[in-house]
């Protein structure tokens, strides 16, 4: 008797769904590269932030990335394709070439100034990993803008130059605790509200000798 041959293409197909359909989390990982000129460093990326050296960017920070460099971006691209459908990274659709593969990390710092990071990688097996997650956890393809947080920028801006205002004001010494914030000193002093609360021309004047705002 012969056994009836299985076709293997439903499988085939399984897998490529399965691929497909995995979170991209699952690729996080740490890597070896050149940050910010020619300095060596270690980049991990997990949890919703891109770590540097003595820097961790939350994903919602990323306004965008790019990438460039002397390695072909047709091998990248290749790359994060076979690596997605195939989950072999450098061996399926690439091999790896020695090549520079550039990202630039344009990000804000708390401030609301933008700020640009560099990653570079020496052969195109970390850098299609790279840029599969660096996709995958921002959401965003290459040189595509975060649109929802260059709208906040000069809010996220305004509010930065407001705590600064106030961190440099000078008040006097019973309010310099509570950042020159008169309603904090109240708050923090309930004798002090309740003789505000009976006298409010005085505290007026109060508040005015102690340079303190609300």
């Amino acid at each position: 008797m012969h056994k009836a041959k299985r076709s293997m293409a439903p499988l085939a197909g399984a897998l490529v769904c399965a691929q497909l359909s995995a979170p991209i989390s699952a690729f996080a990982g740490v890597y070896e590269a050149i940050c910010n000129g020619d300095n060596r460093c270690t980049v991990t990326m997990g949890a919703g932030k891109l770590v540097l050296p003595g820097l961790a960017i939350d994903k919602d920070k990323i306004l965008s990335w790019s990438q460039g460099g002397a390695g072909s971006k047709t091998d990248v691209g290749i790359g994060v394709a076979s690596v997605v459908l195939f989950g072999l990274p450098g061996i399926v659709g690439f091999g790896a070439k020695k090549h520079d593969y550039q990202f630039f990390i344009n990000h804000l710092d708390e401030q609301g100034n933008v700020q640009l990071s560099t990653i570079k990688f020496k052969n195109n097996t970390p850098a299609n990993q790279f840029m599969m997650e660096i996709m995958g956890m921002t959401g965003l393809s290459v040189g595509e803008v975060n649109k929802t947080l260059q709208a906040q920028i000069d809010t996220l801006k305004a509010e930065a130059a407001e705590k600064k205002r106030i961190d440099n004001l000078e008040c006097g010494v019973a309010t310099k605790k509570y950042k020159c914030s008169w309603s904090a000193y109240l708050n923090a002093n309930p004798s002090q509200k309740a003789w505000a609360q009976k006298y409010p021309t005085m505290a007026e004047q109060e508040k005015a000798r102690l340079n303190a705002i609300d």
